[in-house]
């Protein structure tokens, strides 16, 4: 984000402000410039503080003091200090420092004058504060004559089977485990079973109640609900968007709320009376749900009586808390009384003339089937041609014994300030540029992510930056930028694992070392969806040696092995 107007007072701004604004930054660039000070200028530095926070830089009131003190334009001074009725006292002339005085106390937000500063004067008219004012908290979806497009064979039998336990009245709360490998459609088919279980077996009553980790989890399965209600429903619903504002009572629907949320309500009334109305209950990314305060959380949802019955559904590309075979994920998978996935030979015995099925000779394996009918993509594996030094191999090799999922914080900054590292990742994410690849770039830390971000600027590579703690606002700009293909890295940490579709990707960039199979998986299936799922029949896999070098030590490489291309 550059918002001229922004940048000419920030240029005003003494230089040590300015170093104190990019905070560990400083030194990185400082670092990278080998010692050309033309590469790192006040401009330059200011460009990088304005493309990494955005208006956001507001939230602060020294901030504040300091964009009003050091501003050169009248006619917004004349027009901010009407807005906040400051008058001179009778006589005295205008006093700016004072008008900033004052104007620093208004707090950041939907309110004048930052409502004028920021949808006015910088011009970003569509910028919303805390959230969109026009966004209900509820909805009420009809049916629509907009495009749709139907389920695929793997898909309908999936949805079929699901259907099946649903309507099975023997058992009063029957679990069921929905195993799709990512980019293979796992919300749409899920959508597809919502509708027609309150269209024909609930026929209405009751809530559904849809789960997930993140907003941007809750609003693209609600966009996928929409799409397919309009379609299918056969009645009006109500849909209840948690994330928007948690409702106060609810009815007959569908919510979409996070487990945190969820979490917070669990002594409220309106938590009891969820587990009234809620028949059916979806749990996505199903295999995060080990933590205690989660496992509480729903199963007091699930046995709380109702005259509906209960059903659960998980979801899950990674059907497991751990990377190997472990107790931990036996009793995971026991605690479901069904078990839902692909069945190659299924498929093929509908899909295919009783002839073609006993002679075919494609892969059973659900991965390399998906590669060969054009569902998922192949993968080029590229390994970083970075040389571990021995120090750091005879850690890694240390950490990989130990039980934990995660390396430790202190070698994963090591590894991340890398500056020999560092400067090979730059170096090929400018070719990537250079060739219009669209590129997702997983970083080590929230502090080498903004490092890569600054550091492609400063060499005149526009990209997006997407981290947890950007306004909502800015975060979705980032990612629309990227998706509609008005940068081509998108570089993140910890944001865009799980839920992030976007099909235009042709390469995903691990950066980061990981011994989580789990964490490995969910970042390479950012670029797996191929042609037939609005994607690209290949996609490169850039990684670290680090990576290969843990995932070869534990044996847990072999996961992937079907992935990458044998051709």
């Amino acid at each position: 984000m550059k918002i001229e107007k922004l940048e000419q007072v920030m240029l005003n701004f003494d230089e040590p402000y300015i170093d104190s604004l990019l905070d560990d930054l400083k030194e990185s660039l400082a670092e990278w410039s080998f010692g050309d000070n033309k590469l790192v200028t006040k401009k330059n530095k200011v460009e990088i503080i304005i493309s990494i926070n955005g208006v956001s830089l507001f939230n602060d009131e020294e901030f504040r003091r300091r964009f009003f003190s050091s501003t050169e334009d009248k006619a917004f001074i004349r027009k901010v200090s009407s807005l906040i009725s400051y008058l001179p006292n009778h006589g005295c002339p205008f006093d700016q420092n004072e008008f900033a005085n004052k104007a620093k106390r208004i707090e950041f937000g939907e309110r004048d004058p930052y409502t004028y500063i920021v949808r006015e004067y910088f011009g970003l008219a569509d910028y919303q504060f805390d959230r969109r004012v026009d966004d209900t908290s509820m909805d009420i979806i009809e049916r629509s004559g907009k495009e749709f497009f139907e389920l695929y064979d793997y898909q309908y039998m999936i949805k079929q089977q699901v259907i099946n336990d649903l309507s099975n009245p023997d058992k009063d709360l029957y679990k069921i485990l929905i195993h799709m490998p990512t980019g293979t459609g796992k919300t749409k088919t899920t959508m597809h079973i919502i509708a027609h279980y309150i269209n024909f077996v609930s026929k209405g009553k009751g809530c559904v109640v849809w789960i997930a980790h993140t907003n941007e989890l809750l609003k693209q399965a609600y966009d996928t609900f929409c799409q397919v209600w309009g379609h299918l429903g056969l009645k009006p619903i109500e849909v209840y968007k948690g994330w928007v504002e948690f409702p106060e009572e609810i009815k007959e629907g569908i919510l979409f709320t996070s487990i945190q949320t969820l979490q917070a309500k669990m002594r409220k009334p309106i938590f009891s009376q969820i587990g009234e109305m809620a028949s059916l209950i979806i749990f996505d990314e199903v295999h995060k749900a080990g933590a205690p305060k989660t496992k509480e959380c729903i199963s007091l949802l699930t046995k709380k009586d109702n005259a509906y019955g209960k059903k659960f559904i998980g979801l899950t590309a990674t059907p497991g808390r751990t990377t190997d075979l472990s107790r931990e994920n036996d009793l995971f998978v026991k605690e479901f009384d069904h078990i839902v996935g692909i069945d190659v030979d299924l498929i093929n015995t509908i899909s295919l003339s009783p002839s073609e099925a006993r002679n075919y000779r494609g892969s059973k394996d659900p991965i390399r089937f998906f590669q060969e009918n054009q569902y998922l993509s192949f993968i080029d594996k590229e390994i970083l041609d970075f040389h571990v030094d021995e120090a750091t191999k005879a850690e890694i090799a240390r950490e990989l014994r130990n039980s934990s999922e995660t390396f430790s914080s202190d070698l994963v900054n090591r590894i991340a300030m890398n500056k020999a590292r560092n400067l090979k990742i730059v170096e090929r994410l400018r070719s990537l540029n250079e060739q219009g690849t669209p590129t997702i770039v997983f970083a080590c830390s929230l502090a080498h992510a903004k490092m890569l971000s600054a550091f492609l600027k400063l060499i005149e590579i526009d990209n997006s930056l997407v981290y947890g703690d950007m306004d909502s606002y800015s975060r979705a700009k980032a990612i629309d930028d990227f998706k509609k293909g008005r940068v081509n890295i998108i570089i993140n940490y910890e944001i865009l694992t799980t839920g992030f579709d976007s099909t235009n990707i042709r390469c995903v960039f691990i950066t980061r070392p990981t011994k989580s199979v789990i964490l490995y998986s969910q970042m390479i299936g950012r670029g797996l969806r191929g042609p037939r799922m609005g994607g690209n029949p290949r996609c490169t896999l850039i990684d670290v040696e680090e990576n290969i070098l843990s995932f070869n030590e534990n044996k847990a490489f072999k996961h992937f092995d079907k992935y990458w291309n044998k051709e």
